[in-house]
């Protein structure tokens, strides 16, 4: 509900009405709404990160290629019937405050992706992984707040596309002609640093 609806709009009453819980079971397990929302993005990072990598993992091995794999997987993500949109830009714009859980919450997972992209970056071979990882990541916010925004998975494709173009600049540059094929790590509890 919070997803498809909003974290304001959903009211403490509409949860314990879908849920059929008492408003006392609720407040024990969660103590606020604003706990539940924290509770509610943690899920929804859970759920993305093993969809992020049972999907890329399945589509290829290779570095670069991951890449690429990780615009198609927004694709159909994008396409698949009961996409709501993003719940941590949600989160992000109905929580304004940098200082609030929720905010920080969405934070985090977002700084998950951009470390994720780090680490694709350098597998790849680039010469400056940071840069690439960067310019990657605002491919990956702006598909999916266009893709949000329209109601379409079109947005995923011309990503993808960009995301080509900056993946072989940044390899012709470093003189790589091959990635390794590194496996895949995903850093979940590191905390990046800011670029």
């Amino acid at each position: 509900m919070f997803c498809a609806i909003g974290f304001h709009t959903v009211s403490v009453d509409d949860i314990i009405e879908e849920a059929g819980v008492a408003r006392m079971t609720l407040y024990k397990n969660f103590g606020s709404k604003e706990d539940l929302i924290v509770a509610t993005l943690r899920r929804e990072d859970k759920l993305f990160r093993q969809w992020l990598i049972g999907t890329i993992e399945a589509l290829s091995t290779r570095p670069a290629d991951r890449i690429n794999a990780l615009f198609m997987a927004l694709h159909e993500r994008f396409a698949s019937e009961g996409y709501y949109g993003c719940a941590f830009i949600r989160a992000s714009i109905e929580f304004p405050d940098h200082q609030h859980p929720v905010h920080r919450a969405a934070l985090a997972h977002r700084e998950m992706i951009r470390s994720y992209f780090r680490g694709l970056a350098d597998e790849a071979g680039a010469l400056q992984p940071r840069v690439l990882a960067e310019q990657l990541y605002l491919l990956f916010e702006g598909a999916i707040t266009a893709s949000q925004l329209h109601g379409e998975p079109w947005p995923a494709d011309y990503a993808r596309q960009a995301a080509e173009h900056l993946v072989a600049a940044a390899r012709a540059r470093s003189g790589s002609d091959q990635a390794q094929d590194v496996p895949l790590q995903m850093g979940i509890a590191q905390q990046p640093r800011q670029p």
